[in-house]
């Protein structure tokens, strides 16, 4: 069977990675543009380039999958399925109805629960028991395809983005392969996904990573920063400095803090007030431009700055 796959992050290379051991041809690889990052601006790959550059595969990066040139480079391709995984474009209808069999989407959530763009930080975030990769045939709607198959795993209860990532990666290894084959023998029937149960996933922005302790208690910041451990990181204002934190537990004991007040214990560990006076401890954390630390390490590093900045916002 011939394949177009179509991806952007290192969730997305990691599959490739698994296409390529199997029998399948890979005509083509679809990932996004070229991007300036970091403090020198410099013109950075997607994990997905990347591997295709190391694999000697061909790599189509269009701004927009609507312009004529892509399009008559597909259709000279001639894919038997488009195989999209955390692409990050807009898949227009005339691609959709490209492939002999169509686009199929690998999506990181139990569509039609956080149909989106971050559905695994999503379903953290909100304390979701489940979650697991949806295999669906692509339509013009959002994450809106019937469903060909659903691979369902658990979430622990210290569940992070990056150990819910590799869960994933892990069931696509054992399964992807062996759902092609089972596809192009046209042994997978399509179920319709519900109308009801759809819930949304949006992008993440700073609005979602600013944690907020006036607004949320301990337990939804505790999940938050869960969330967005280690891709994104969640942060909060100690003075005018941005801070990251990584990692935390809920604190079950008495006493007043006010959100975002911080009480540093004899230990030299430090504990934060949040919304209904709950407690959040707070275990690593990250100032600008400085690694990973422990709370014990920041509070010895930044005495002078709790001394003065005793809150953060």
């Amino acid at each position: 069977m011939k394949i177009v796959f179509a991806g952007t992050p290192a969730f997305a290379a990691e599959h490739l990675l698994i296409l390529l051991k199997g029998d399948h041809k890979i005509v083509s690889v679809l990932t996004q543009p070229d991007r300036k990052s970091g403090r020198g601006k410099k013109t950075s790959f997607s994990a997905v380039k990347e591997v295709a550059i190391e694999n000697k595969l061909k790599v189509l990066q269009p701004e927009s999958l609507k312009n004529t040139e892509t399009l008559s480079i597909l259709r000279d391709l001639k894919p038997d399925i488009i195989l999209v995984v955390a692409y990050g474009l807009l898949i227009p209808k005339l691609v959709l109805e490209l492939p002999n069999l169509g686009c199929i989407n690998l999506h990181a959530s139990l569509l039609p629960r956080w149909r989106g763009a971050a559905p695994i930080e999503s379903c953290i975030a909100a304390g979701d028991a489940k979650s697991g990769i949806t295999v669906m045939r692509m339509s013009e709607g959002l994450d809106e395809g019937p469903i060909l198959k659903k691979f369902i795993c658990d979430l622990d209860e210290k569940e992070t983005l990056g150990t819910l990532e590799d869960k994933f990666i892990n069931i696509s290894s054992k399964n992807l392969l062996q759902f092609l084959d089972d596809y192009e023998e046209k042994k997978i029937k399509e179920v319709p996904q519900p109308r009801t149960g759809s819930t949304y996933a949006n992008k993440i922005d700073n609005s979602f990573k600013h944690l907020n302790w006036a607004r949320e208690t301990a337990s939804e910041i505790e999940k938050r920063i869960r969330s967005l451990n280690p891709k994104h990181g969640a942060f909060t204002y100690l003075g005018e400095e941005r801070v990251k934190i990584f990692s935390s537990s809920i604190v079950k004991d008495s006493g007043l803090l006010e959100p975002g007040q911080i009480n540093v214990s004899i230990k030299g560990s430090f504990k934060v007030g949040c919304k209904n006076n709950s407690h959040l401890e707070i275990e690593t954390l990250q100032m600008p431009g400085k690694k990973i630390i422990s709370s014990k390490e920041f509070v010895r590093g930044y005495k002078s700055n709790l001394e003065t900045n005793l809150k953060f916002s």
